[in-house]
């Protein structure tokens, strides 16, 4: 086994590391049971912003729902990354629609917009190296 250890990631650095992300995992507790479903995102203020298409299971977050939201980046090969977990509450996206143009590309009709308040963040990263 390769040694190594886990650090925490304090909250500005894991809002920091949400802004450089595009997909994460959305999760929340459906109407069809628990879901962790892949989302492209962008972050508008303190609030993950995706868009997705009527219809669908997403549909379910233009009301208010209490979601975790993940984002990581690992190297395997380097045994080396973070993750940062997001706890919010969705609601329907009332901001400037421009903040939308920053959402990578997303197959489908992906065109009611989402977003989550983040209230409580918290991230771990992971290095192989001993300290």
């Amino acid at each position: 086994m390769i040694p190594g250890y886990f650090v925490t990631i304090e909250a500005d650095e894991c809002l920091r590391l949400l802004g450089e992300g595009s997909i994460g995992r959305v999760a929340w507790a459906s109407s069809r049971g628990l879901q962790v479903l892949p989302v492209s995102y962008t972050l508008v203020g303190n609030a993950v912003v995706f868009t997705i298409a009527e219809g669908t299971v997403l549909d379910e977050l233009t009301q208010p729902v209490d979601v975790a939201f993940e984002v990581d980046d690992l190297d395997v090969s380097t045994s080396t990354g973070w993750s940062v977990m997001a706890q919010g509450r969705t609601a329907p996206f009332a901001g400037d629609p421009d903040a939308l143009r920053s959402l990578p590309w997303v197959p489908g009709h992906n065109d009611v917009p989402v977003a989550v308040e983040l209230g409580f963040l918290a991230g771990r990263s992971v290095s192989a190296e001993t300290h």
